[in-house]
């Protein structure tokens, strides 16, 4: 049997054909396309939740492995992370500051990219930063979070070899831990270095300036602990020398992107160091102050003595 292609049936066909195309690329442009409400929703949540300090809306984001600023992370240290630095920043705020863009990376992985301001420490501060939400199951969960600043900063860290005795710390009150090591002059013998015997406290976060140490050439920074309750830790630094068990005591405090003393340098002798006395800690009896431990020669003897003094 035979058909006949004739005018009316060969534009019928056309006309299937053209609807059939038609609704293929509608569903093609479906699969690729993105739904902006609901993962400025997300992001929304997000944010609110840090504002709020609610660690539950956190927990229900988070996926169970995170790419947490440069480092991967389980929940639950991640969870701590953002316990930690909401202790330590009880006034911490923050917002999304313009325009989200939604970017799909693979079928189960959408880049969230927005600039974050927040304010914290009577500061404010603009962070170009993003998340990435990765498919799981019927949920959406959140693998990468991270900002354009830390990335950076990382990126130069590579090129810093960190010192094994290095300490760990958020010394900028930035919520990101950080390394800090002391590095001693060439000469590190008293004769030898003459007037020039200065040690550098430096920082893994290139962004932290060096703290100059005089008279030094040697030691180990130590993290105190945010012993002014500003967001930051503070460091205690005992310097190194050949001679006399005598040494000042220094600890810094960063503040308005500087370093100053938190207290002034107090006299300690290596007896006290012998004896593992603690040299500074927060006075829980007067809000502001601390407690200092010092040594001091009497007319009897060597004695250890403890100040409340106030903490910049």
């Amino acid at each position: 049997m035979t058909y006949k292609l004739t005018i009316p049936r060969l534009l019928t066909i056309c006309f299937l054909f053209l609807i059939s195309c038609n609704n293929q690329n509608k569903d093609n442009s479906k699969s690729s396309s993105v739904d902006t409400d609901d993962f400025n929703k997300l992001i929304s949540d997000w944010n609110n939740a840090h504002s709020s300090k609610d660690i539950g809306v956190l927990t229900n984001l988070y996926d169970n492995s995170i790419l947490y600023y440069g480092s991967q992370k389980d929940k639950n240290s991640c969870i701590e992370s953002k316990l930690s630095f909401f202790k330590k920043n009880p006034d911490y705020y923050q917002q999304i500051f313009g325009d989200i863009k939604n970017e799909k990376v693979s079928d189960k992985e959408i880049k969230c990219s927005f600039v974050k301001r927040a304010t914290f420490n009577q500061q404010t501060k603009d962070y170009p930063s993003y998340i990435i939400f990765s498919k799981k199951q019927d949920d959406w969960k959140i693998t990468t979070e991270g900002d354009l600043v830390t990335d950076k900063n990382l990126a130069k860290a590579k090129d810093v070899v960190i010192p094994k005795d290095a300490v760990k710390g958020d010394y900028n009150g930035d919520g990101v831990l950080d390394y800090a090591w002391l590095v001693p002059p060439k000469k590190s013998v008293c004769e030898d270095c003459g007037g020039n015997c200065t040690s550098y406290i430096k920082f893994s976060d290139n962004s932290i300036p060096s703290i100059k140490v005089e008279m030094c050439i040697g030691g180990t920074p130590t993290n105190l602990g945010d012993l002014n309750k500003n967001g930051s830790d503070e460091i205690g630094m005992l310097p190194g020398w050949c001679t006399s068990c005598w040494r000042s005591y220094k600890v810094y405090t960063y503040k308005n992107n500087k370093w100053i003393f938190a207290v002034e340098p107090f006299s300690t002798h290596c007896n006290q160091w012998d004896e593992g006395i603690k040299p500074i800690e927060i006075d829980l009896n007067k809000e502001g102050n601390v407690l200092i431990r010092y040594s001091e020669m009497t007319d009897a003897d060597l004695v250890v003595k403890t100040k409340s003094v106030p903490i910049k």
